[in-house]
């Protein structure tokens, strides 16, 4: 059935929102199916699973070195040096290319919260005619 599975690595019985509100319904097919996995298995815990937003999961999307030093290029030229030394600060400490990229990639958010919304205003505008 759709919206639950089992875990046994985690020992739980996640469940979807959607799911939880159906089995609060002693007469649904969700709740007899709940009922049936948590006893086949008493040990495990449930556990309701959130939806993740649709802006946390594309917050990041599409964010590579190429991306952020082409951005940095265009908009900012002045300071993709203070990019580059930031990717050499990182990787000159030691750190495995997953943490130099979370990194480097908090530092182009923080120091460029809007860079989606620049490029936009960026763009050439038509001329009135």
């Amino acid at each position: 059935m759709k919206g639950i599975s089992v875990d046994f690595v985690m020992n739980t019985i996640n469940i979807t929102e959607a799911f939880y509100k159906a089995a609060s319904d002693i007469t649904t097919d969700e709740d007899k199916t709940l009922g049936e996995v948590r006893t086949s298995n008493p040990q495990m815990r449930v556990v309701i699973q959130k939806a993740a937003s649709k802006s946390a999961r594309n917050a990041a999307k599409g964010l590579s070195y190429k991306y952020m030093r082409r951005f940095i290029s265009l908009l900012d030229s002045e300071n993709l040096s203070c990019f580059d030394e930031v990717l050499l600060h990182y990787e000159g400490l030691g750190f495995d290319n997953l943490e130099v990229y979370q990194y480097v990639k908090e530092w182009f958010l923080e120091n460029y919260p809007d860079h989606k919304k620049m490029i936009v205003e960026a763009a050439p505008k038509r001329k009135a005619a």
